[in-house]
């Protein structure tokens, strides 16, 4: 079962950091990331994914997920809108399976502030503790839905069909 972990920071640079702090985790084996991202809210309250190059989940399927997730979230276009109703199906599939509307209004109201950020992270699994005790200089407020390994194949099966 993997997890849709994300972490809400007052500004782009905490959020970064601590996203650099998770990676090396990862190469620790502290947590197995499937993906990672940061999504950064802009002054004139436009979002941007200001993930600084990262080697894990650059695949086109991420590319897709993220976009459509953030999509969902943030009601902002899918990157490539020419995508077609297939997406649409996508957006409603992640709702449907784990990303309800109660976890979209949170992940809203974490970043409802300008100039804030947030980590999005797909977790395979984690030693918790310790990955707590590695983030918690960074702060930050945590949100997280699991996807059970049903539904996160069908997520992986329409990803892989678009």
């Amino acid at each position: 079962m993997s997890t849709l972990v994300v972490l809400g920071y007052p500004s782009e640079q905490e959020a970064k950091s601590a996203y650099q702090k998770i990676l090396e985790l990862d190469k620790n084996l502290i947590v197995s990331l499937q993906s990672i991202a940061v999504v950064a809210k802009r002054a004139d309250g436009k979002y941007d994914v200001v993930t600084p190059g990262s080697a894990v989940g650059t695949s086109a399927v991420w590319g897709l997920f993220w976009g459509t997730l953030f999509g969902l979230l943030f009601f902002v276009p899918v990157f490539g809108a020419a995508l077609g109703a297939g997406v649409g199906a996508l957006t409603g599939l992640i709702a449907k399976r784990g990303v309800d509307k109660d976890f979209q209004e949170r992940v809203r109201n974490l970043l409802s502030t300008d100039d804030c950020a947030a980590v999005f992270m797909v977790v395979d699994e984690m030693t918790t503790d310790k990955f707590i005790e590695a983030v918690k200089p960074f702060g930050g407020e945590v949100l997280q839905t699991s996807l059970s390994f049903k539904d996160e194949e069908e997520l992986k099966h329409a990803l892989f069909k678009e």
